[in-house]
C-alpha cells in the first residue's frame, strides 16, 4: 500500500471527524442562540414595560401637578376673598353696634317706644276707615285719632331709619356670613382635593424611583445576554467558516478521488483494446467474454 495514498485517507478521515464534530457543535450552538435570544427579548419586552409604566406615571404626576397648582392658586383667591368679606363683616358690625347705640338713644329720648307697633296701628285704622261703614261720629273719632298716631309716627321717624338700617345691615352680616362660609367650606373642599393630589404624586415619584431600579436591572440583564448571544453567534460565525474549509478539502478529496477513479478506468479500457488489438494481430478470435468486459468497463466509466 502507498504511504502517501495512506497518509491522505488518514487526513480525509480526520477531516470528517472535525466536520462531524464541528456540524454538531454548530446545531448545539443554534439552539442555544435560539434560547438565549428568547431570554434576550423576553429582558427587553420587561424593560420596554417598566419604561412604559415610568413614562405613564411621569405624566400622571405633570397632570396632577398642574391640577395641583391650578387648585392651589384657586384655593389662594378663596382665601383672599374670605379675608374680604371677614372684614366687610367686621366693618359692618362695627356699624351695626353704632347703629344700635343711635338708635338706643333715640329710643330713649322718643315717646314712642315701638315704632312698629305704631305703624301697625296705623295699617289697621287706615284699612278700617276704608272699608268699614260706621258712624260719623266714630269715623271722626278714628280719623282722630290716626292724625295723632301719624304725628307720633313722624316724630319717632329717625328712631325708625336706626332701626330699618339696623334690620337691613342685621341681614347683610347674615348674607355675607353665610357666603362666607359657603367660601370657606369651598376652600376646604379644593384643598382636600390638592392636598389627595400632593399625595398621589409622592406616591408615583416613589414609584417611579423603584420602577427605574428594577429598569435599570432588566437593562442590565438585557445588554448580558446581549453580549452572551453576540459572543456565542461570533463563535458560530468561526465555526461555520472553518467547516466551510473543511468543507472545500473534502470537496477536493473527492474530485481528486474522482480524477484518479477516471484514470484508472481510462488506462483500464487502453489495456483492454490493446489485449483485443492484439489478439487480432495474432488472428486470435475475439470472445463473447472480451466484448461483454469490454462494455462493462465502459458502462462504469459512463456511471
Amino acid at each position: 500500500m502507498d504511504p502517501i495514498n495512506e497518509t491522505k485517507k488518514e487526513t480525509k478521515k480526520e477531516l470528517f471527524y472535525k466536520f462531524e464534530k464541528l456540524r454538531n457543535e454548530i446545531n448545539s450552538s443554534n439552539k442555544e442562540l435560539d434560547k438565549i435570544n428568547n431570554e434576550k427579548e423576553s429582558w427587553f419586552r420587561k424593560k420596554e414595560d417598566l419604561s412604559s409604566n415610568i413614562r405613564k406615571k411621569i405624566n400622571s404626576i405633570n397632570e396632577n401637578r398642574n391640577k395641583r397648582d391650578s387648585l392651589t392658586k384657586k384655593v389662594k383667591e378663596l382665601k383672599e376673598k374670605r379675608r374680604n368679606s371677614n372684614e366687610e363683616i367686621r366693618k359692618k358690625i362695627s356699624e351695626l353696634i353704632k347703629l344700635k347705640t343711635e338708635a338706643k338713644k333715640l329710643a330713649t329720648k322718643s315717646k314712642v317706644k315701638d315704632p312698629q307697633k305704631i305703624k301697625g296701628v296705623i295699617d289697621k285704622i287706615e284699612v278700617k276707615l276704608e272699608t268699614e261703614a260706621m258712624s260719623f261720629e266714630k269715623e271722626k273719632d278714628l280719623s282722630k285719632r290716626l292724625k295723632l298716631l301719624k304725628k307720633s309716627f313722624d316724630e319717632a321717624s329717625e328712631l325708625i331709619n336706626a332701626t330699618e338700617k339696623i334690620r337691613k345691615l342685621n341681614s347683610e352680616i347674615d348674607n355675607a356670613r353665610k357666603n362666607t362660609q359657603d367660601t370657606h367650606n369651598e376652600i376646604q373642599k379644593l384643598a382636600k382635593e390638592s392636598q389627595e393630589l400632593h399625595e398621589d404624586i409622592i406616591k408615583n415619584s416613589k414609584n417611579i424611583d423603584e420602577l427605574k431600579i428594577k429598569e435599570k436591572e432588566t437593562f442590565k440583564n438585557f445588554m448580558q445576554s446581549k453580549k452572551k448571544f453576540n459572543d456565542i453567534n461570533n463563535k458560530l460565525k468561526e465555526k461555520l467558516t472553518i467547516i466551510n474549509d473543511i468543507r472545500g478539502k473534502i470537496n477536493k478529496f473527492k474530485l481528486e478521488e474522482e480524477e484518479k477513479r477516471k484514470l484508472k478506468e481510462t488506462m483500464l479500457i487502453k489495456s483492454k483494446e490493446q489485449e483485443m488489438e492484439e489478439k487480432i494481430k495474432e488472428g486470435k478470435k475475439l470472445t463473447t467474454d472480451d466484448f461483454l468486459a469490454f462494455q462493462e468497463i465502459i458502462k462504469n466509466k459512463n456511471d
